[in-house]
């Protein structure tokens, strides 16, 4: 829904709680009494939720008008020719961009999503454990049980959930792109070597130069988190239905800017930008003491031709940078072209490697030339295991299925080795 829709729905809530509330000023009987407190209490809870949407609506409108200001030089992406194994023609597949959504994307392929109007990502996790107390809720809830107890999250809420995730995701904000999955198995074309024009005489003969293009597969690996919920907590908490999501959509972000940034490649994890070959590297192995090496990345990613859209750190090597002074202990500033990168962190990158057990590494990189590939579906099953028979403790289990591709290993460079001891 847009912030409109949003708005709207939530007057028309307010609208119904007050005139629930009117009538129950006016009864008598206690059943009346209690059905209408029961409605009115449904009306509260559904005008939460709208607040919630619409406060998050504002925030990701104000975060994207600030992303594009910060990467409106950054360079487009055309869409992506995606081969499936059930589908042996090419489907044009687009990549999004960090500013464009997923929720969007499922929008315009379900014809369905009226069905669910109303159904926010916190009411349907709630209901999960709760039990449905709209008809919407409900449906959603019988149309996405099985037998084993556990729930596949209807289409257009596993984008909002994805959409959550991504906005929370370091190397998206960096500007990694995201491809949406419809198979198992997922070929895109990748470009190896261009192709070389030449000059040529007047009526001369116009010299062959193909380029060659190799396969990138996506393969989604499984990714899965779980948290214990306590029957006291669903009891008693009143943002129960705002909390979900934000945990299970953080946890889930942090693992992904890990894998894409340090994967291994060994199953089951993707391979990340630091393992792939062909990409630029320098060992630092020393304090860092100046902006130097950081110049020294982006110069190896121009020197590629790539133009390199972010530098992602862990806090404790950005605080170092902030911290750097000059020979008179004032701030040492880096030069404009370093200055002009943006600077990201997380803490997805560790700071325990190396001998001395305290070194990091920081990734520059021209991030449109990293892929993330998602399944759309999520599914979330809720569980009753020893700890709830022990402690009164549900178990939620959410599974979603992604991987990583970098198309241009050379539009990459990494720092390895910062921050040791002398």
């Amino acid at each position: 829904m847009t912030l409109q829709e949003l708005e709207t729905r939530r007057r028309e809530i307010r609208d119904a709680a007050r005139a629930v509330l009117a009538k129950m000023k006016k009864a008598k009987a206690e059943p009346d009494l209690r059905r209408l407190e029961d409605e009115h209490d449904d009306l509260m809870m559904q005008y939460d939720d709208v607040t919630d949407q619409i406060e998050d609506a504002r925030q990701a409108r104000e975060e994207q008008t600030a992303r594009e200001a910060r990467l409106a030089r950054r360079p487009g992406a055309e869409p992506i020719d995606v081969r499936t194994d059930t589908d042996p023609a090419i489907d044009e597949s687009p990549a999004l961009k960090p500013e464009q959504r997923m929720t969007a994307w499922a929008q315009a392929r379900t014809p369905a999503t009226e069905d669910y109007r109303g159904l926010s990502l916190g009411g349907y996790f709630r209901s999960m454990l709760v039990g449905g107390k709209t008809d919407v809720e409900r449906r959603a809830l019988s149309e996405g049980s099985d037998s084993a107890g556990g729930f596949t999250v209807p289409g257009i809420l596993s984008a909002q959930l994805i959409d959550l995730a991504r906005a929370r995701s370091v190397v998206m904000t960096a500007g990694a792109m995201t491809v949406p999955l419809s198979s198992d198995q997922n070929r895109i074309a990748k470009l190896l070597t261009d192709p070389v024009p030449a000059w040529r005489s007047e009526a001369g003969a116009v010299a062959t130069s193909d380029p060659t293009f190799g396969p990138i597969d996506l393969v989604p690996r499984s990714l899965a988190v779980q948290t214990l919920i306590s029957a006291e907590l669903l009891e008693d908490t009143l943002n129960l239905a705002t909390e979900l999501p934000r945990v299970l959509t953080a946890a889930m972000a942090t693992e992904l800017d890990r894998v894409a940034l340090l994967g291994t490649g060994t199953a089951p994890q993707p391979r990340g930008i630091a393992n792939t070959v062909g990409i630029g590297t320098h060992a630092q192995n020393a304090v860092t003491a100046s902006w130097a090496n950081l110049s020294r990345a982006r110069t190896g990613i121009l020197s590629a031709n790539h133009s390199p859209t972010a530098y992602i750190m862990h806090p404790r090597d950005e605080g170092t940078f902030t911290d750097l002074v000059d020979g008179t202990g004032q701030p040492l500033m880096a030069s404009a072209g370093v200055s002009a990168i943006p600077m990201l962190t997380t803490t997805s990158i560790p700071t325990n490697g190396g001998s001395g057990e305290d070194e990091s590494t920081i990734i520059a990189g021209d991030f449109t030339r990293l892929l993330i590939g998602i399944r759309s579906d999520v599914r979330v099953e809720i569980l009753k295991t020893s700890t709830y028979a022990s402690n009164l403790q549900y178990v939620m289990l959410a599974h979603m299925r992604a991987d990583v591709a970098v198309t241009h290993p050379a539009a990459f460079y990494t720092l390895t080795g910062v921050g040791r001891e002398a």
